[in-house]
């Protein structure tokens, strides 16, 4: 008896201790975003995937669900505009030519950017109020080491360098409609001293050039060099970069714009849609695309640049990667950038149709 009196006592005492204890603790801890679902417009395949490897398990560790709208950011705009500001998703990606026009429809909401503390490892110039830069990609001229070679063409440093006789019928550029389209016929027209206003010389100078074929998808362009179909082409440094990785002797040249000015880069943005309500998440998301890991995952299997300094300077320890790009901070922002609010693309469009229709 006086043993079953011990135990039970014990018992009493224990459970009592873990009653209070419990009581002092309050509830369960809750996750961060519970019940949340945040929707983030974007592109599918590699570019989808990146984010379902690092951010995604870590938005749910917090309790929260991620759910991906994919499309182009065109595609994603156009859907934003025929609901007339009632976005199906939080977050969007925004290409710099789509700037203008998103900010004057006032689909965004205002940042606040105390809750992105990875903008620390930013430039100034990389986010403001309404955005934040979450990439950019080095447009560059991508050529086949062993084709110049064979043909004893010297290395090109210029767009001129690509107008030569042996090289008719194995160029491939940017369509003005692909991603690359327009920033790249921006540099060009710098190059061969226009502008954003006055894109004939550039286009003059594409006649000369003998294109084969004006690529819209980069796995196009990746499987005209492993063909031997072209020599060069005009792209960003990630098919480039793919190029190589198929097995194509290629590299790349940041070209020569103006006294200066060497390389082109075109950047991509991240913003909050002015219906969301999930804002404390969406800015969570924000903070973990800009996170060193993240961006150095992404950058190396999508072929894009990062934002992040500290993700930047880790590319470089990639002999092939710090071979192709630009590493340093302070070069990449004296890159070319096209400026999108001093011209209308649709007046682009037609000049670039009726050259080629030429």
């Amino acid at each position: 008896m006086s043993g079953w009196k011990s135990t039970g006592g014990k018992a009493l005492i224990v459970g009592t201790l873990l009653a209070i204890t419990q009581a002092l603790a309050g509830p369960a801890l809750a996750g961060k975003f519970d019940g949340v679902t945040l929707r983030i417009g974007t592109w599918g395949g590699s570019w989808k995937a990146n984010m379902e490897e690092r951010i995604v398990p870590r938005f749910e560790a917090e309790g929260g669900k991620i759910e991906f709208v994919t499309g182009s950011p065109q595609a994603n705009f156009a859907k934003v505009v025929a609901a007339r500001g009632q976005a199906p998703f939080d977050i969007m990606e925004i290409l710099d030519a789509q700037v203008s026009d998103i900010l004057e429809a006032g689909f965004l909401q205002k940042l606040n950017l105390e809750l992105i503390p990875n903008k620390q490892h930013m430039d100034a110039y990389q986010y403001n109020e309404n955005m934040i830069g979450s990439w950019h990609t080095q447009e560059v001229i991508c050529y086949n080491k062993d084709k110049f070679a064979e043909l004893g063409i010297p290395a090109p440093t210029t767009y001129k360098d690509l107008v030569r006789p042996e090289l008719e019928g194995r160029i491939s550029f940017p369509d003005i409609n692909s991603g690359g389209g327009l920033a790249n016929l921006g540099s060009l027209a710098y190059a061969t001293g226009g502008d954003e206003n006055n894109i004939k010389p550039a286009l003059e100078m594409l006649k000369a050039m003998k294109i084969l074929k004006f690529w819209s998808q980069g796995g196009e362009l990746v499987q005209q060099y492993q063909s031997g179909d072209v020599y060069a082409s005009v792209s960003n440094a990630g098919w480039c970069l793919r190029a190589k990785n198929a097995g194509v002797n290629v590299t790349s040249v940041h070209p020569f714009i103006k006294e200066g000015m060497v390389g082109v880069a075109k950047e991509g943005w991240l913003g909050i849609m002015s219906n969301s309500t999930n804002v404390e998440a969406a800015h969570w998301f924000l903070n973990e695309y800009l996170d060193e890991e993240f961006q150095l995952l992404f950058a190396k299997k999508s072929g894009i640049t990062p934002i992040n300094r500290n993700a930047i300077a880790r590319m470089g320890e990639d002999p092939v990667i710090a071979e192709m790009l630009v590493l340093d901070p302070v070069k990449i922002q004296k890159q070319q950038r096209t400026d999108y609010s001093k011209f209308q693309i649709s007046d682009w469009t037609d000049e670039w149709n009726r050259m080629v229709a030429q």
